[in-house]
């Protein structure tokens, strides 16, 4: 896939948005396998900012569904994919997003985590290093979190071609996970 990308080679943040939807594609760095996880930074481009953050997603995600496509629990990951503020990149990734979605009061700093639990939009067995993974994100979806907090998105990754699209599933989800995202001051 040709994607645009600035004179450093990180791809335009949201050059796959269409139709009212709000897509970021991001390019994969400092790829790490902890033996539990995969650690890995996001960088892209947006206004000629570069922006990111880390994420640590679980290595071991297997399809969420059985072949007559029901769902398999133990093929639900609580905090399976963790994303985590890598500095004053990530504080400008928020902004963007913020700008991209509309919002009138934009947040400042990217909160210093955020957890996500995770669904693999496949069936059988996944090979995370050799295949890409569609991932469904479901964020403040614990029994504990406040009604309107809730939120679902998009999340697939390419570690073998170092590349992350998140995408929105609804637009009804944008306040909510940038709330989320958003922190009064860094820490």
């Amino acid at each position: 896939m040709g994607l645009k990308t600035d004179s450093k080679g990180n791809p335009i943040l949201d050059q796959l948005s269409a139709e009212g939807f709000v897509d970021l594609t991001f390019h994969i760095i400092k790829l790490v396998d902890d033996g539990k996880h995969y650690r890995f930074h996001l960088s892209a481009s947006h206004k000629k900012r570069v922006v990111g953050m880390d994420v640590v997603l679980v290595k071991g995600i297997q399809g969420g569904f059985d072949p007559e496509m029901n769902l398999v629990q133990k093929h639900v990951y609580q905090e399976g994919v963790r994303f985590r503020r890598s500095g004053k990149e990530s504080d400008s990734l928020i902004e963007a997003i913020a700008e991209l979605y509309g919002s009138k009061i934009g947040p400042k700093y990217m909160a210093s985590e955020e957890t996500f639990t995770a669904i693999a939009l496949h069936d059988g067995r996944l090979d995370l290093a050799r295949e890409p993974v569609k991932l469904k994100l479901f964020g403040k979806d614990g029994e504990q979190c406040k009604d309107g907090d809730y939120h679902e998105s998009f999340f697939n990754v390419d570690l073998r071609n170092g590349i992350v699209f998140w995408n929105e599933k609804d637009q009804g989800y944008r306040k909510p996970l940038l709330r989320a995202l958003s922190a009064a001051k860094p820490k």
